[in-house]
């Protein structure tokens, strides 16, 4: 049987809602946009944001506790991730890239260790692979 993981979403306003995560160290994600311009809340494109914060999250988690296992020590780690969209053929706008740079420094990890990291990584961490694979969704809508 699959694992699984549940969120929960509550919206009562137009500025305000609430994630639940299910995490401990991160157990609500409040947003609230009511002192933003028009402007601003039309850019603030959170579903985007929140999908390449997945990416950069799971991606460097990987990579550090990849260093660690190695039995290398990691100091500091840096990253940027910058998502393209654009218009498919059917005209629906589509998130088609994400361009994922990191910069990290390990003490006691040899070029050797480092090298396998770097090519296992090459090919993805469950999140960003999952991305490239493509997720099947399974929608309903009920009105109460």
């Amino acid at each position: 049987m699959p694992e699984t993981m549940t969120l929960t979403f509550e919206r009562g306003s137009d500025s305000q809602w609430k994630i639940g995560t299910g995490s401990a160290a991160l157990p609500v994600i409040n947003y609230d946009s009511s002192a933003l311009t028009p402007d601003q809340k039309a850019n603030e494109h959170m579903g985007g944001r929140f999908l390449v914060a997945a990416a950069i999250a799971c991606y460097t988690n990987s990579l550090w506790n990849d260093i660690k296992r190695a039995a290398g020590k990691p100091v500091r780690m840096t990253a940027e991730a910058t998502v393209s969209k654009e218009k498919t053929d059917s005209m629906r706008t589509a998130f088609t890239h994400i361009d994922l740079r990191v910069q990290v420094s390990a003490e006691d990890l040899d070029e050797a260790a480092f090298d396998t990291i770097q090519t296992a990584l090459y090919r993805g961490s469950l999140v960003t692979y999952s991305m490239e694979e493509g997720l099947e969704f399974d929608y309903e809508i009920e009105r109460v």
